[in-house]
């Protein structure tokens, strides 16, 4: 039985993120226009934290990590990964439970319980004027919850299970939200009232987080083709073919989009010129990648099946460095920079990630060094949030972890 065809698990989410998102014509800086290619120190309000997908968060973090809270919630699982904002975290468990905890301490503020799970993140509006909290389930079910209370505001139906976080994006008329369903369509809805601007259909399931940047969305997966989709009205570009499904977000850098395929092959995708840059080809038997990839400097870091997290240069996919793992690495990096105090310089990067033996580690992104590790017992297919100077993780036995500085 082929990857695709396999039934959906309530507790085995086969493609991690399909990606859609958009990158600019040249430069970082271009990449940003719509929100930077760092998340705020103090949210990480989507899966990858920001619409260029970069992985990457403003915060300063100082090593050594120590353990804030934990709370461990009965008999469930998390695939989610946390979103965060205003002292707020917010993640679905498999087992149709949506949560809003207090940062300070992990209590719960509110919650909502359904039939279906939540395999997918959420996404938090960091908008003061609409503040709303919008996230899929895995019966196709979208809604959107008031940050405060947990009313519901709205809900959207789609054809197929939800398994990739939204995106909220501005547009001329208001705040949108990209969404894809495993019924192969992207909705374009407005943030204040679910009503549908556009629908775009492709050939196959849309298991994505979309990620956007200078009016483009990028949707990579299921069919074997990068699509490059207008965000105003849903037009498809051009697609460029990738040979076989990717359930990844890819990475925007310049005019690249960086991701890995169930294939076990990193692709580099010039999208500008709507053609491959560069690819690598697995080595022997090729591990599955199911991570999304991070930037950090001239580097993209990922995970892979293969027990470990790489580096490869943006710039040829040369392989920078290569740091093996207890277990399988689904979850994908998040790319901090390192405070005054702990190890490493101060001004450095270091990537954050979790894997399925459920450790934690901190690593220098650019020799891959470990600077802090954590074992928390059990696995990880999430990955992580950073906000106001903490990490947050949420694990397979229903746990969710918060760290910051020891001594803190």
């Amino acid at each position: 039985m082929s990857f695709w065809s396999r039934p959906t698990a309530r507790r085995s989410r086969l493609c991690r993120v399909l990606v859609l998102f958009a990158i600019a014509t040249c430069g970082h800086a271009a990449v940003g226009a719509e929100g930077g290619d760092e998340a705020a120190a103090d949210a990480w309000p989507m899966f990858r934290g920001v619409l260029a997908g970069t992985g990457r968060s403003a915060a300063r973090i100082a090593l050594p990590l120590a353990e804030r809270w934990h709370r461990q919630l009965e008999k469930t699982a998390f695939e989610a990964t946390p979103v965060v904002s205003a002292g707020r975290i917010f993640v679905g468990d498999l087992d149709g439970t949506f949560h809003c905890l207090d940062l300070v301490d992990g209590k719960t503020v509110w919650s909502f319980k359904t039939d279906a799970g939540f395999p997918s993140a959420a996404a938090v509006s960091t908008d003061a004027d609409v503040p709303l909290v919008v996230v899929g389930d895995g019966a196709g079910m979208v809604r959107a919850f008031d940050v405060a209370s947990g009313e519901i505001r709205w809900t959207h139906e789609t054809g197929g299970e939800v398994s990739g976080g939204p995106t909220l994006l501005p547009g001329d008329d208001g705040m949108r939200v990209l969404i894809g369903s495993q019924d192969a369509t992207l909705a374009c809805l407005a943030l204040a009232d679910g009503k549908v601007l556009w629908k775009h259909t492709i050939a196959d399931q849309i298991r994505c987080s979309p990620t956007v940047a200078a009016g483009k969305v990028l949707l990579a997966g299921c069919d074997g083709k990068l699509h490059v989709i207008d965000a105003a009205t849903g037009t498809e570009d051009v697609a460029v073919a990738i040979d076989g499904p990717t359930g990844t977000t890819p990475a925007a850098a310049g005019s690249l989009a960086l991701f890995g395929s169930e294939g076990g092959v990193f692709w580099a995708i010039d999208v500008t010129a709507g053609k491959v840059a560069w690819k690598l080809a697995p080595q022997g038997n090729g591990q599955a990648y199911r991570s999304s990839a991070a930037i950090a400097g001239d580097l993209a870091l990922v995970g892979t099946r293969g027990r470990a997290v790489e580096a490869f240069a943006l710039a040829d996919g040369a392989r920078a460095w290569r740091q093996g793992m207890r277990g399988r690495v689904d979850g994908s990096p998040v790319v901090v920079h390192l405070g005054e105090a702990g190890n490493g310089a101060a001004g450095e990067r270091v990537a954050i990630v979790g894997d399925s033996a459920g450790k934690i580690v901190a690593l220098r992104t650019t020799d891959g060094g470990i600077l802090w590790e954590f074992d928390a017992g059990n696995g990880f297919a999430s990955s992580p949030a950073v906000a106001a100077g903490c990490v947050i993780m949420a694990s397979g036995d229903g746990t969710v972890w918060c760290f910051e500085a020891e001594g803190k």
